[in-house]
């Protein structure tokens, strides 16, 4: 890069010279060729600051036929060259370089005399070379010293990376996602880098407690079932039992089989939206058909137990039935289980602006304000009261189908006074061009 650099600079001055000497050249003619006089006879007269050398450059006058009349050439210069008087030109001679400049001043008719400016080329360009040979060490002075700092700067760099990578390999080895990187230098990239790999780390970390918190939380819920029908199976093998004893433990053993197999499936189901492997189809969902089809079969299943209320206003939303299904019995479901048994529910369908909605409310306990934020973590579980009903994966289940069709589920909850949940999907075009004609 540095040979590239000097040899373009080269070639750029030689040029820059080169154009300077003829300007140099012509200009000085100009100004020589005015103190020349001739008069009417044709004789010729000089003014006091006409001059036949004037530094390196030598000038002649020469008569009609280019015969020289006064002054002398150069060294080596040819001398029967033809007067050209159109454009500067250049001749060699025996190694020698010269540029020369004629000037034509007529009288008495065709009758004319000529001035001839001439410069060695070699004697000219020895007042540019010290210029030249000071712009090549400026350029190697510049040069080392670029290549200094860049050595300097390199240093800096790369001796912030190494510590960089021997924090993440010290994170890798000691398995301590609480250790972050570090870097109080002055470069924006490198602070940007560390604090991009520290927001890594925090997720990483993150991901890391929420799994361990999550096979905490399935081996806790799993554990029971299993406790219950291991003890079941223990007690009917143990002694001598009676028919009607038989058919109670496994009773109780079909249902924690069923208790087992529900948490299972869903834990199936959010696996599978977590990774997309499951196939989210764009249907045109029915709103109000659809949640009274859930309360339909809720309503044979509790019977007079159950009071729902419906207000069902046209709503059409765009996702897949099978899993707007599970959402809205998954709502349904969760206020049915946290209410009393003569607490009524109200389901309420709808849209506000682009998107269509199903609200669920209850009067049942309530949620309190600090575990509002949680409710849709898996496996959380608001107090204590509500350990032993639900396994803490309908709301997360029902979060993750509705974010998975563009929408989201919102929650209002008083302790006490009911919780208000709302399953919000986007509006399919056509309810949306019909709501805008009427």
């Amino acid at each position: 890069m540095a040979v590239a650099m000097l040899v373009f600079v080269h070639i750029l001055a030689n040029a820059a010279v080169d154009y300077d000497i003829r300007q140099s050249l012509e200009r000085v003619a100009y100004k020589n060729w005015k103190e020349i006089q001739v008069n009417q006879a044709g004789e010729i007269s000089y003014k006091e600051d006409f001059v036949l050398t004037e530094g390196d450059i030598h000038f002649l006058v020469l008569d009609t036929d280019g015969q020289l009349v006064y002054g002398s050439y150069p060294k080596g210069c040819p001398q029967d060259l033809p007067v050209s008087i159109k454009k500067m030109h250049q001749v060699t001679n025996d190694g020698d370089e010269f540029y020369i400049r004629d000037i034509r001043k007529r009288y008495k008719g065709n009758h004319s005399i000529c001035m001839r400016a001439i410069v060695r080329k070699s004697d000219a360009y020895s007042r540019y070379q010290m210029l030249e040979v000071l712009a090549y060490l400026s350029i190697l002075v510049v040069f080392c010293i670029a290549i200094f700092c860049g050595m300097l700067l390199s240093g800096h760099i790369s001796g912030s990376l190494k510590e960089m990578c021997k924090s993440a390999e010290m994170i890798g080895q000691n398995r301590n996602m609480s250790s972050r990187m570090e870097y109080k230098g002055r470069f924006y990239e490198l602070e940007v880098l560390t604090q991009a790999n520290n927001r890594m780390l925090d997720r990483l970390e993150e991901t890391f407690h929420q799994q361990e918190q999550f096979t905490s939380d399935v081996a806790h819920e799993l554990r029971t079932p299993v406790a219950v029908m291991t003890a079941q199976c223990q007690y009917a093998h143990g002694k001598q039992v009676s028919q009607e004893e038989y058919q109670e433990a496994f009773e109780v053993i079909e249902r924690q089989s069923c208790k087992i197999s529900e948490i299972i499936s869903r834990l199936l189901e959010l696996s599978r939206l977590d990774y997309d492997r499951r196939q989210i189809e764009k249907e045109d969902v029915d709103l109000p058909e659809l949640v009274d089809s859930v309360c339909e079969d809720l309503q044979q299943k509790y019977e007079d137990s159950l009071k729902l209320r419906l207000r069902l206003a046209p709503a059409h939303a765009v996702g897949d039935i099978s899993l707007v299904m599970i959402a809205i019995q998954n709502l349904i479901t969760n206020a049915i289980r946290y209410s009393g048994a003569s607490s009524p529910i109200e389901v309420e369908t709808g849209t506000r602006e682009e998107m269509a909605f199903v609200l669920v409310k209850d009067y049942g306990a309530g949620i309190r304000e600090e575990d509002l934020a949680h409710i849709f973590k898996r496996f959380y579980k608001a107090d204590k009261s509500r350990n032993s009903i639900g396994f803490g994966l309908g709301l997360p289940l029902t979060m993750k189908i509705a974010q998975k069709h563009g929408g989201t589920v919102l929650a209002e909850s008083k302790q006490g006074e009911g919780s208000t949940f709302t399953l919000l999907l986007p509006r399919t075009g056509a309810d949306a061009d019909a709501n805008q004609t009427k």
